[in-house]
């Protein structure tokens, strides 16, 4: 009986930070003006949603996928995202280095806040 009570449990709580989480990436991406912006709350299309925010096409995901390369390539986008919404770089640092709660955070702050998106001529924008 206890195990199906943390197994539903679990499964509800998982469930609400993705919903958490698809949330502030789609108020993010309306900040950014991108073109379909209700692709955060579609697991794994928020890929191409967060690539586009960085100007890049959806298939740099592939590289995602190598070991070892793939962590460093991570790093490299969380950095041009911050970047792209003028983020100083010592915030930069703690967000990528200390994911939760610092990156969590930082995300909130640019979902809720009034930073505005730098990145000029992103061919992925809804102008």
């Amino acid at each position: 009986m206890a195990d199906s009570f943390y197994e539903v449990y679990s499964l509800l709580v998982g469930i609400s930070l993705y919903i958490a989480n698809a949330f502030v990436l789609y108020k993010i991406a309306n900040k950014a003006k991108m073109d379909n912006p209700w692709l955060a709350f579609i697991p794994f299309l928020q890929f191409i949603l967060f690539f586009h925010i960085i100007n890049r096409s959806a298939w740099w995901v592939l590289i995602l996928l190598v070991p070892v390369i793939g962590v460093v390539a991570a790093i490299i986008f969380y950095w041009e995202f911050y970047s792209a919404f003028g983020i100083s770089t010592i915030w930069k640092l703690l967000a990528i280095v200390f994911t939760f709660p610092v990156g969590t955070i930082l995300l909130l702050y640019l979902a809720f806040s009034d930073v505005t998106y730098k990145l000029e001529g992103n061919k992925y924008m809804n102008l």
